[in-house]
């Protein structure tokens, strides 16, 4: 017995001195920061700048590499099966990292929340809903009323089935007693916002980055902004509490790694995140994003969180009764 036990306290400690070793080196090449969407998309606009301030804080590069697909879920799984050595990192959201979990129960091969580890928070990117110059209501209070009197008769524009806005729709309509019909579009925010200029669909959620031209363009009219403050960018529009419709949805990003990744690891890219988010420049890049810094103390604060997000949005999504073909 007394061999077992010092062969198991001798292998802790190897084990330990590891990941000690491991650490005090890491890192020695470069780490590839996993990008769940297209290039040229938000989450891609936040990965940029963070990544090439992160590379001059480890002494490394950190390239961005862009994994689009299946809602995220394509990019969700490679993480997630990647080496657990800190080179292989998630810029994952609350689709990827909290809604997909449920939406995509049945056809993801990972669980997001068991199978990756936040290592920090990046931020928040809040919505707006914006409708079309050609759609009548002006108001939360307009809308609401057109709604009731109209059933089904109010369309939006719809990302994609079981994504950020269409649940944030289903609430809306939920809380307001109203129907209305959603109308897919694929391809990112691209295609949904010439339907919107064009009057083909009424209303829709844009974060606040690909809004804000638009609106001050003229081309599109906001109705209402998440989060509990106006935005600065677009003085007069009020919240969503504020127009008479409930709240709505702020995005948020945050850096993921596979779950056996040794601590020290983690914190050394933690670390390394929050000293970037902290450089005046990424701050100014990521403003013009429509980004709102938000970093975490610590990894557990950041893992926290995350949890609490993935059980509110269960069963948010649970209640919806949205079903994936």
């Amino acid at each position: 017995m007394m061999n077992l036990c010092t062969r198991m306290i001798a292998a802790g400690v190897l084990a330990a001195s590891s990941c000690l070793a491991h650490a005090s080196t890491f890192p020695d090449r470069p780490i590839r920061l996993v990008v769940p969407f297209a290039p040229g998309g938000a989450s891609d606009a936040i990965a940029r700048p963070v990544a090439q301030e992160m590379q001059h804080i480890l002494g490394s590069p950190v390239v961005v590499e862009n994994r689009p697909g299946a809602a995220g879920n394509i990019a969700l799984d490679y993480v997630a099966n990647a080496e657990p050595d800190g080179y292989t990192v998630l810029l994952g959201n609350v689709s990827t990292n909290a809604m997909n979990e449920t939406s995509y129960a049945k056809v993801l091969k990972i669980v997001p929340s068991q199978d990756l580890r936040a290592v920090g928070m990046v931020g928040l990117t809040p919505a707006v809903l914006v409708a079309s110059t050609k759609f009548v209501p002006d108001t939360g209070a307009e809308l609401i009323a057109y709604g009731k009197a109209n059933p089904g008769k109010i369309n939006y524009w719809l990302p994609g089935v079981a994504s950020g806005p269409h649940f944030d729709m289903i609430q809306l309509e939920k809380r307001n007693s109203i129907q209305m019909t959603p109308i897919p579009y694929s391809g990112g925010a691209g295609p949904g916002i010439t339907a919107l200029i064009a009057g083909e669909v009424h209303i829709g959620l844009l974060n606040v980055g690909s809004a804000v031209s638009q609106i001050q363009g003229g081309k599109l009219k906001a109705i209402a902004v998440s989060g509990d403050e106006p935005l600065s960018e677009l003085p007069g529009v009020p919240t969503a509490a504020q127009a008479g419709l409930g709240s709505l949805s702020s995005a948020w990003q945050g850096l993921f790694v596979p779950t056996a990744t040794p601590q020290p690891v983690v914190d050394k890219l933690h670390q390394a995140l929050n000293a970037a988010l902290a450089k005046p420049e990424v701050r100014e890049v990521l403003a013009r994003a429509g980004a709102r810094i938000q970093p975490s103390a610590t990894p557990a604060e950041a893992q926290r969180f995350v949890a609490d997000e993935t059980t509110k949005w269960g069963k948010i999504i649970r209640e919806s009764g949205v079903k994936l073909d």
